[in-house]
C-alpha cells in the first residue's frame, strides 16, 4: 500500500505540468479503445457459437487460424508505421508540422510500394502451394474451401496495409480515441455481415469477407475524417516525399519489424503449432481458451499501448521523472489487474466455454494454468515494450527479439510432446520470462536510470 500511496502522490505533482495533458490523453484513448474492443470482442464471442455450430470443429479451428494470420498485418511493413509514430510524436514535441507533413506523405508512398510487391510475390507463389497440408487438413469441404479462404486473406491483407497509416497517426498525436471510434463501427459492420452470411448459407470465403472486409469500411472512413477534417495539412502528397526521411524510416522501422515478426512468432503460431502436433481438431479447446485469456491482456493494453507516444513526446521534452513514475504505475496496475482477472478466468472457463462452444472444448486445468502464466508475464512485458518503442532503445530488443522466436519454436514443439497441448502455452511464458523481461527488461531500466541520474548531474 505504501508504495501505491507514494506512486499517487508523485502523480499529482504530475497533474500541474503537461504531463497532465500526457496522462489525460492517454486515459481518454485509453477508454475509448477499451470500449471499442469490449464491442469487437462481444461481437467475436457472438460470432464463435455462430461459426462454431455453422461450420463444425475443422473448419472452426481453420476460420481461427486465418482470423489470426490477418493481425499479420504488422509485419508487413517492415515497421514503417511504428517508426511513423516515433517520427510524429517528436515533430509534436517539437511543433515542426513540415517534418511531420514529410514522414506522413514519405511512409505512405513507401507502403504503396510494399503492397504491391507482395501482392506480386503471392500471385506467383499461390499457386504452387499445397494449403491442406500447410494446415493438415482431412475433411473433404475444407480441403475445397482452403484455398480460397487463404486468397481471400491475403488480397484484405494487402489492401489493409497502407490503411493502416491513420491509425499511427492518431496514435502519435495521442488522439488515437478518433480512430477506434471507427473501430465501433467497423465491430458493429461486421457481427450485421456474419449473421447475413450464416443466413444465406455462404461458404467459408465469404464468411471471412463478412467477418473482416468490413474492417475495411472503418480504415477507409477514418482515412477520410484525418485527412478530409481532422488534420487536411497532414494528406499524403508526393511533394512532400522526403528521401532522408524514407531512410530514417526505414532504419528505424528495420529495428520495429525485427521485434515484430519475432513477436509474431511467438504469440500467433501457437495454434499453427497445436493444428500441426494434435490435428486442426484441437484448435478449437486451444484457440477459445487463448481468446478468453486475451480478454485480459485486451483490456490491459487499451491503455498501456497509448503510453508509447506519450513516452516519446516526454522524451522530446527531456522529462525523464514523468517516463520512470508512469513506467512504474503501469507495471504495478497491470499485474495486480492480470493476476486477480487470471484467476477468475481458471476458475470460471469451462462453465464459459461449455456455454460458448461445447463440452469437447473445455480445456485441461493444465492448460489453465499455462495460459495464467503466460498473461501475466505478457502484460507485464508489454508495459516494457511501451517503453523500449518509446524511448527508441530497440536494438537489443532487435538482436534478442529473433533468439526469443526460435526459442519459444523449438520450446514449443519440445514441451507440446512431452506435456501435450499446454506445453506450448508454458514454453510462450518462459520465453517471455528469460527474454522479454529478463534481458530486454533489465536493459531498459538500466537506461533509464542512467539517463535520470546524467540529467541529475548537470
Amino acid at each position: 500500500m505504501r508504495i501505491f500511496k507514494q506512486l499517487f502522490q508523485n502523480y499529482n505533482n504530475l497533474f500541474i505540468d503537461r504531463g497532465r495533458t500526457r496522462i489525460i490523453r492517454a486515459l481518454l484513448t485509453g477508454s475509448t479503445t477499451l470500449v471499442v474492443k469490449g464491442m469487437s470482442t462481444l461481437a467475436g464471442f457472438i460470432a464463435i457459437p455462430l461459426t462454431a455450430k455453422y461450420l463444425e470443429t475443422e473448419r472452426f479451428g481453420l476460420w481461427l487460424i486465418l482470423s489470426s494470420l490477418l493481425s499479420w498485418i504488422s509485419i508487413a511493413d517492415f515497421g514503417l508505421a511504428n517508426s511513423l509514430t516515433n517520427a510524429l510524436a517528436t515533430a509534436d514535441a517539437n511543433e515542426d508540422r513540415q517534418i511531420a507533413k514529410e514522414f506522413v506523405s514519405s511512409a505512405f508512398y513507401l507502403m504503396l510500394l510494399i503492397a504491391s510487391i507482395l501482392l506480386i510475390v503471392f500471385l506467383i507463389l499461390y499457386p504452387s502451394i499445397s494449403w491442406e497440408r500447410v494446415f493438415n487438413i482431412n475433411s473433404i469441404l475444407a480441403k475445397q474451401e482452403v484455398g480460397v479462404s487463404i486468397f481471400v486473406c491475403w488480397i484484405l491483407f494487402i489492401i489493409r496495409l497502407p490503411l493502416s497509416i491513420p491509425s499511427r497517426i492518431y496514435a502519435a498525436y495521442q488522439e488515437g480515441y478518433w480512430y477506434q471510434i471507427w473501430g465501433a463501427f467497423s465491430s458493429f459492420l461486421s457481427i450485421i455481415s456474419i449473421i447475413t452470411a450464416i443466413y444465406i448459407h455462404a461458404n467459408l470465403p465469404w464468411l471471412i469477407v463478412a467477418s473482416f472486409g468490413t474492417l475495411l469500411i472503418g480504415d477507409i472512413f477514418s482515412g477520410i475524417h484525418l485527412f478530409c477534417f481532422k488534420r487536411k495539412w497532414l494528406a499524403p502528397k508526393y511533394e512532400n516525399f522526403n528521401g532522408l526521411q524514407c531512410k530514417w524510416l526505414l532504419k528505424t522501422g528495420f529495428q520495429f519489424w525485427i521485434a515484430q515478426i519475432s513477436a509474431i512468432l511467438i504469440f500467433q503460431t501457437d495454434l499453427i503449432i497445436v493444428a500441426q502436433l494434435f490435428g486442426a481438431s484441437s484448435v478449437a479447446s486451444y484457440g477459445i481458451t487463448l481468446k478468453l485469456f486475451s480478454l485480459i491482456l485486451y483490456i490491459s493494453s487499451s491503455f498501456i499501448i497509448s503510453l508509447w507516444p506519450a513516452y516519446s513526446e516526454a522524451l522530446a521534452k527531456g522529462d525523464y521523472a514523468w517516463i520512470k513514475n508512469t513506467f512504474k504505475m503501469s507495471i504495478y496496475i497491470s499485474f495486480i489487474w492480470s493476476i486477480f482477472v487470471g484467476i477468475l478466468l481458471v476458475i470460471f472457463s469451462p462453465q464459459l466455454i461449455s456455454l460458448l462452444v461445447n463440452k469437447e472444448a473445455i480445456p485441461h486445468i493444465s492448460l489453465l494454468l499455462a495460459m495464467l502464466f503466460t498473461t501475466v508475464l505478457n502484460c507485464i512485458a508489454q508495459c516494457v515494450a511501451m517503453l523500449v518503442n518509446g524511448l527508441g532503445e530497440l536494438k537489443l530488443q532487435a538482436i534478442l527479439a529473433p533468439v526469443s522466436a526460435i526459442s519459444n519454436i523449438l520450446l514449443s514443439v519440445f514441451l507440446g510432446n512431452l506435456l501435450g497441448v499446454s506445453g506450448v502455452a508454458w514454453s510462450t511464458g518462459i520465453c517471455i520470462l528469460l527474454f522479454s523481461l529478463g534481458a530486454v527488461g533489465v536493459d531498459i531500466i538500466n537506461k533509464l536510470k542512467l539517463r535520470i541520474s546524467n540529467i541529475s548531474y548537470l
